[in-house]
């Protein structure tokens, strides 16, 4: 059997490393109680400020005048034209919220958070604990700092909780509204095209990634390369490889355990059949409970699954599981949430009045979520060493690991726990789900699984000429790690995210969207060819 290279698990560029205003949507003001202040700022003679103000302005109003210039700014950025042609950015008022958009702003979040993951490291290599050895001792590495640098590997257990969420979604809401028959063909429409949706770009991008070796680059994260002979023997090769990727024979063992194995030409879609095995998990979970008439025993049903899944070191399931556990949970506070409406207008007839809560315990909610943050920067346990060297801020979380699972990984117990307590208390925070139905947020959902395939190949077509050529220009020595050193790495941000985004967006465009309505065409076609053969059948069997 073939066996793809492995390469432990860590996210950067080190061989050691995988490494605005809704007004689409009608929303109720809230204004705070007015009050005079003409009268009182008047008498205040010796404020130099109030003298300054016009008359009747409170400084709170000052403030928000302050604050609605700034939004006027950003949405004036928001609109131009450049943004909108060059990065595909969406015209103001062109995006329609659904309940479950800011599904859609996390996933483009964990998607730039892979991204800086994986383009910090062309600076510097931060995955490793703060002070593990005397080399890694940057400010970067430091526990809460490094969230927001290193989580790659809990966002993508963020990934896959979203996936077991949105694909679960619909299924459930048909459940619990007493249509189980609705089902069974949409879990089989889905199934159908699951493959298509997922395969199809990546397989698009590892052919060009096979034409970029013949002219000198190699895949990336692949450090022991060697290109064949010539194009012919190149494209047989990336052909087997394609047949490696897409054939269960060769990757449901690894994958449904949730194992690595790095494709030869772009590592970064070892994801990919880990999340097609997922989502066939919560498909099968959705036949196997659709007929369960309490909402209830299907949740503890899926909770123990969960728990199973991690028992038995298949992380990747227990992220699945536990998005879908999430769906339920939060249907089921809707349907609270539609029942107190209901009882809150029999009261008003009455003469009473009671407001529903739908969040429940917010700063609790708040609390684990601010933990879990942090707890999403815990180290890489796969590197050489990690177990001899200290680890600051997380020996205790390291000290807590069941060593017994049988995962590659060990972090991967804290990071599928965090990247899941991340999603269940995003849903139970009202202003972080606003924050993540923002303009910026929905824009890098959409573009966040081409984004996720495309800044790797990124990083090798232009990235790394584009780093070498300002250390250059500016005289700055490679891993210098000064103060100019760190000023060119933000410098080099600025045109190389403007080129990525650019591509990604036109991938998202023409590859990821194009995908999507090859599938839904095929499935019309086979459904046509089904009903045709039946229709023939039945008149082959005509009674006389």
């Amino acid at each position: 059997m073939h066996q793809w290279p492995t390469v432990a698990m860590g996210l950067g560029h080190h061989k050691l490393a995988f490494a605005n205003p809704r007004s689409s949507v009608e929303v109720h003001s809230f204004h705070l109680p007015q009050r005079d202040h003409q009268s009182y700022y008047h008498d205040r003679g010796g404020d130099d400020e109030a003298a300054r103000r016009p008359m009747g302005m409170s400084p709170f109003e000052d403030l928000s005048l302050t604050s609605s210039q700034s939004r006027s700014f950003f949405r004036r950025i928001e609109s131009s034209r450049f943004l909108q042609v060059f990065l595909r950015y969406p015209a103001p008022d062109s995006i329609r919220l659904k309940p479950t958009s800011w599904l859609d702003g996390v996933r483009g979040v964990a998607a730039l958070e892979v991204y800086i993951f994986h383009t910090i490291s062309c600076w510097r290599t931060l995955f490793p604990a703060y002070n593990s050895t005397p080399d890694e001792r940057s400010i970067l590495q430091l526990p809460g700092i490094r969230t927001f640098f290193t989580t790659g590997g809990a966002a993508v257990c963020v990934f896959f909780a979203l996936s077991g969420y949105v694909l679960t979604y619909k299924s459930l809401q048909w459940m619990r509204a007493g249509s189980n028959h609705l089902v069974y063909p949409s879990v089989a429409s889905s199934m159908f095209r699951r493959g298509f949706r997922l395969y199809l770009p990546p397989i698009c991008l590892t052919f060009f990634e096979m034409l970029a070796t013949r002219v000198g680059y190699s895949p990336p994260l692949n450090f022991d390369f060697t290109p064949e002979s010539n194009l012919f023997a190149q494209v047989w090769d990336w052909l087997k490889e394609t047949w490696y990727l897409v054939n269960p024979y060769y990757t449901f063992p690894r994958a449904i355990q949730g194992f690595i194995v790095h494709p030869k030409y772009d590592a970064v879609i070892w994801t990919i059949p880990i999340e097609f095995y997922g989502s066939f998990t919560v498909y099968l979970l959705l036949l196997l409970l659709a007929r369960v008439p309490s909402s209830a025993a299907r949740m503890v049903l899926v909770a123990l699954f969960a728990a199973l899944s991690m028992f038995l070191g298949a992380w990747n399931a227990f992220c699945f599981s536990s998005g879908m556990l999430i769906a339920d949970y939060n249907l089921a506070q809707e349907e609270e949430e539609a029942e107190g409406l209901e009882e809150e207008l029999e009261l008003e007839e009455v003469g009473f009045s009671l407001r529903p809560t739908r969040y429940r315990h917010p700063r609790l909610c708040a609390g684990v979520f601010v933990l879990a943050m942090y707890i999403t920067g815990f180290p890489t346990l796969s590197s050489p060493g990690v177990h001899e060297a200290p680890m600051p801020g997380f020996e205790g979380l390291h000290a807590m690991i069941p060593w017994s699972l049988n995962m590659e990984d060990h972090a991967r117990w804290w990071w599928s726990l965090s990247g899941v307590a991340v999603l269940f208390c995003i849903s139970q925070l009202a202003a972080l789900k606003s924050l993540f139905e923002t303009y910026f947020c929905q824009y890098l959902g959409k573009i966040a699984f081409s984004l996720y395939l495309m800044h790797q190949f990124c990083i090798i077509l232009f990235g790394l000429f584009l780093q070498n050529s300002l250390l250059a220009i500016f005289g700055v020595a490679t891993h210098s790690m000064t103060w100019a050193y760190w000023a060119l790495c933000l410098l080099w941000y600025v045109p190389f995210t403007l080129l990525t985004f650019a591509l990604a967006a036109q991938v998202e465009r023409y590859v990821d969207a194009g995908s999507v309505k090859l599938a839904r065409w095929l499935e019309g076609k086979c459904l046509d060819v089904y009903r045709d053969l039946l229709a023939r059948r039945k008149g082959m069997y005509r009674p006389l």
